[in-house]
């Protein structure tokens, strides 16, 4: 009798002390304003899920939880699932060996980024998490965000260049689990064209739905105003490979034009229908990202464009070249992230964004213009993509690179 009681004692003990643990790995996450927790225990293995919306990019964050996750005392197995709008992305596995070595002196910080597990695949990890509270969450609360906006086109040949700077703030909302809300004005500063360029005009009007299909896939739907004058619908839908190295992806839509025209905004009928297809491969030995896509464009012709990416930490450069219709076009594109490495919630956070991001197309002269050839649109701000680059090795990479300076 004496034997069984004991044995419960001991399994009640061990149940109470690793629920202790995760009531403490959910407080680390708290202090350091992660958003979007959920924690659980089963056997040696805690589960903990959140967002990392508060610091700028994909891997500033990540270091900061990991960091402090590893220093607690008797933590056992740590498995990480990183989300974004509530949308897993990343699973990192600290494994118990691991952090022990840490803990004792038998590895640096380093050693741990490199020997700790980091895979695309979140659906055993998210299986865990299921039915589990979530706290701290994102739902309902509203971003500001200022946008910078340039335009520079060098297609005319009576003057160096079209320009015009604007200030495009926008009203920004996660409304439930991978839905988002942007609503944004496009206010005028300076430029050497008539038009539109002169008038407070809508900018990007969406309503966007994020969706992982499975470990492999991912989806999303978009409709509302979106950039280059264009409003109607579109959907993609991507896969990944578990290293995150191959993507294939789909997107198409079918839209119509949004213009304005002095200060009247006149809207056409949904009847141009894009799509493109895209295979990228993510070089982890110089942190490059390559990608081939066909298309058909807005306006009927279709090309082909390969792209070129260099990722230096945060900062991003890359070039390009396009085939359509006969024509050719090429260009440049680069991303540096903006002031205000960690952003904290208030009841209206307002904040520049994380990127500015601008691309500069060298368009054939001016028939490739006149025949509006290689046109295309965005879903959201081309610095929104650059907060949500989930690729391992990458991360990996620089998480390395910070732990050794």
């Amino acid at each position: 009798m004496k034997r069984i009681v004991g044995i419960i004692c001991i399994f009640l003990c061990g149940g109470i002390s690793l629920h202790a643990q995760s009531v403490r790995v959910t407080g680390a996450l708290k202090e350091l304003e992660m958003e979007n927790i959920s924690v659980v225990e089963k056997s040696d293995t805690i589960t903990a899920a959140f967002e990392t919306s508060v610091y700028r990019g994909a891997y500033n964050g990540i270091g900061i939880a990991i960091r402090h996750l590893i220093v607690m005392p008797e933590v056992q197995t740590l498995q990480l699932v990183i989300l974004d709008n509530a949308i897993p992305q990343l699973c990192i596995t600290l494994p118990a060996e691991l952090i022990e070595k840490y803990q004792s002196g038998e590895c640096t910080l380093d050693e741990v980024y490199r020997d700790m597990g980091m895979t695309t695949s979140t659906g055993t990890a998210m299986h865990h998490l299921k039915g589990a509270k979530r706290e701290d969450s994102t739902f309902g609360k509203v971003d500001l965000v200022l946008y910078p906006g340039v335009m520079l086109v060098n297609n005319v040949t009576y003057k160096l260049y079209k320009a015009a700077l604007d200030l495009q703030p926008a009203l920004e909302m996660q409304l439930w689990k991978g839905a988002s809300l942007r609503m944004q004005v496009c206010l005028p500063i300076v430029n050497n064209e008539d038009g539109k360029w002169d008038c407070v005009r809508l900018g990007f009007m969406t309503l966007r739905q994020d969706f992982r299909l499975a470990d492999h896939w991912k989806g999303h739907l978009t409709g509302g105003n979106f950039s280059d004058d264009r409003m109607g619908l579109a959907a993609g839908v991507g896969y990944f490979s578990s290293n995150g190295r191959w993507t294939v992806e789909g997107e198409g839509g079918i839209t119509g034009s949004s213009h304005f025209y002095g200060s009247d905004w006149k809207m056409s009928k949904w009847k141009r229908v894009n799509g493109r297809l895209s295979v990228g491969y993510y070089v982890p030995e110089v942190n490059t990202q390559l990608r081939v896509e066909g298309a058909r464009f807005i306006y009927g012709d279709y090309g082909i464009c390969g792209t070129l990416s260099r990722y230096f930490g945060e900062y991003i450069v890359g070039i390009y070249g396009m085939y359509t219709d006969g024509a050719k076009n090429a260009g440049f594109n680069f991303s540096i992230p903006l002031p205000g490495k960690k952003r904290k919630r208030h009841a209206l956070r307002v904040m520049l964004p994380e990127y500015f991001a601008f691309q500069y197309d060298m368009r054939s002269g001016n028939e490739y213009a006149h025949r509006s050839l290689g046109e295309s649109y965005n879903t959201e701000p081309k610095s929104a993509g650059n907060s949500r680059f989930w690729q391992p090795d990458y991360i990996r990479y620089y998480l390395i690179r910070t732990s050794e300076k």
